[in-house]
């Protein structure tokens, strides 16, 4: 089992006249980023600026695909990821941008875990490169 998803957040914003806070991004190798936010102003539970992180039961999830990686086919990150129960939870906000609301925090951590998983298991889904060092098109 993966540590605890909450020990990654880092906060990088709060603003406590408005409630709003943001965590920063956790980036998953060439692959994700993962985005973990619970605020006055997200899709969480209690949808409040709470001083502990482990108060909430709920959050809001947003996966980013990094640039040039594929999406479909066989080296296709979507076809790793649309077979997960947890899934149909996401709605897709542009074609590398999913997001999710009030996500049981358990649901997170199978999330993470998920995602640690399937990237360690599929390396052909990081951009390949060159042998130059660039990444080919």
């Amino acid at each position: 089992m993966a540590e605890d998803f909450r020990t990654k957040l880092k906060e990088s914003m709060r603003n406590d006249a408005t409630g709003e806070r943001w965590y920063d991004d956790i980036d998953l190798g060439e692959v994700l980023y993962l985005s973990i936010q619970a605020s006055s102003l997200h899709g969480c539970t209690p949808q409040a600026l709470l001083e502990d992180v482990t108060q909430y039961d709920a959050f809001q999830v947003t996966l980013q695909i990094k640039p040039k990686v594929m999406t479909f086919g066989r080296r296709g990150v979507l076809p790793q990821l649309e077979s997960k129960p947890w899934w149909p939870l996401f709605t897709d906000d542009s074609p590398i941008l999913y997001v999710a609301e009030n996500v049981p925090a358990g649901t997170v951590q199978e999330i993470y875990e998920d995602l640690l998983c399937c990237i360690e298991a599929h390396p052909e889904l990081a951009p390949r490169k060159c042998g130059c060092g660039l990444q080919a098109c």
